[in-house]
């Protein structure tokens, strides 16, 4: 996928999140989740994702089966409530169409990094280019950072001391790890806009070149997207696979790159 221009990955991705956030199908959440996860699979990290759509599945099952009492298949009373099938099948079914769409955003952060971001977005809005483009960057470094201050500030904290201080550590290093990372993002700022950033008649350099490759690549995606869409509408057995086929594109494609540059 990296391979692709990032308009083509962008368009292909945007479509696949949009398609998989509007579809309470079995078949679409279906389709979403196994082509999400194969993706992520062939780029590594795959049991994080998995674990991510378990966990979405269970938790939105059992909270719509406790809040929702609708249904006729009831399996038993809690507290005088009725916990029917049908409400656990329902919070199922949008545990897995959110689950879908952040493997989805997942698979978007991987494909799209800064560099493509700013290619596709710096002339066009060039302040939500780099707004978004911080925000991906700062989502590691807060990560990275937290952990190297919290393991520099654990000679401060001993075995015997309280739940209460522990609190006061972890808030102590969460505090001290947000006010430095919002001082580089200050600090980054004022750096773009004294080398120019979005003024007027600024160019900038792109390594990306859309050929035909491309354009066949996007006239495909969106052809299967308008059929993916009309099958979601009349529930067309045979457009809904279409959608099987478009989630599948960003597995296929990768697959075809590590298959071309195997050692």
């Amino acid at each position: 996928m990296r391979e692709l221009h990032p308009a083509c990955a962008f368009v292909l991705l945007c479509m696949l999140i949009l398609l998989s956030a509007f579809s309470l199908s079995p078949a679409v959440i279906a389709f979403s989740l196994c082509g999400s996860v194969a993706f992520c699979a062939l780029t590594g990290g795959a049991w994080g994702q998995v674990k991510l759509s378990a966990m979405l599945i269970l938790l939105f099952a059992v909270t719509n089966s406790l809040f929702s009492h609708a249904g006729e298949t009831v399996l038993f009373y809690l507290n005088y409530n009725a916990v029917t099938v049908e409400s656990i099948v329902y919070g199922a079914k949008i545990g897995g169409m959110m689950a879908g769409t952040l493997c989805w955003f997942a698979a978007f952060a991987r494909v799209l990094d800064t560099e493509r971001l700013l290619y596709l977005f710096g002339r066009v809005l060039p302040k939500t280019a780099l707004l978004l483009c911080a925000g991906e960057r700062m989502t590691l470094q807060i990560k990275r950072r937290h952990a190297s201050i919290a393991e520099s500030q654990k000679q401060a904290l001993s075995q015997e001391d309280s739940a209460i201080e522990k609190m006061r550590f972890h808030a102590r290093v969460l505090s001290v790890t947000m006010s430095v990372t919002l001082e580089q993002a200050v600090q980054s700022g004022r750096s773009m806009k004294a080398r120019g950033y979005g003024l007027k008649g600024r160019t900038s350099y792109g390594l990306f070149r859309f050929g035909r490759s491309d354009a066949l690549f996007l006239a495909v995606s969106v052809l299967l997207a308008g059929f993916a869409a009309a099958g979601m509408l009349t529930e067309d057995k045979f457009l809904l696979a279409c959608f099987g086929v478009l989630c599948a594109l960003p597995a296929i494609r990768e697959g075809r790159e590590l298959w071309r540059w195997r050692s």
